[in-house]
């Protein structure tokens, strides 16, 4: 019986240290906390961008919403004027939503991966993801743009600019 209420502890405090219920990895780590200046790094893709449509599907595991996007400003990488963004309908997807309908005309900041690295053999949704992203890290640095503070605002135009160094080479 004591193993059971230690066991039933632990899962109650890990149920409350989760962010909003979401289930959050971070390379290897549950609910990291990282930094601006990390999941740039780690992004091969950083972009402003304005939402201008979804589509929800079922796949064979669960249910997943396509964003189509309209890129405003590229911090990091390389991307055309609009872009598709995929993610799955559970604890750990990227909802740009409000409330129960989808954030049209909303702008976000999105650290982005591409479909083929993170690309689920399952999810058959065709032509739709092709050159499709999804966000690096549900429980990051990725949010909307009003949420966006100043500082942070300042800090990705500075990560955006080559170093010397880099622009020596």
């Amino acid at each position: 019986m004591l193993r059971f209420s230690a066991a039933a502890a632990l899962g109650l405090s890990l149920l409350h240290a989760a962010p909003a219920g979401a289930f959050c990895m971070y390379r290897g780590e549950m609910y990291a906390k990282t930094t601006l200046a990390q999941e740039f790094r780690d992004s091969p893709l950083v972009v402003r961008a304005t939402v201008l449509s979804s589509w929800d599907f079922d796949f064979k595991y669960g249910r997943g919403t396509l964003y189509r996007l309209q890129v405003e400003q590229i911090y990091k990488g390389r991307a055309t004027p609009t872009l598709t963004f995929v993610t799955e309908r559970n604890s750990g997807g990227f909802y740009m939503d409000r409330g129960t309908k989808p954030d049209i005309g909303a702008s976000y900041l999105l650290f982005l991966d591409p479909w083929e690295r993170g690309r689920k053999e399952s999810w058959d949704i065709g032509q739709r993801s092709r050159n499709a992203y999804f966000v690096n890290y549900a429980c990051g640095q990725s949010r909307a743009w009003r949420e966006v503070s100043q500082r942070d605002r300042a800090r990705l135009l500075t990560l955006s600019r080559p170093s010397r160094t880099r622009a020596a080479r």
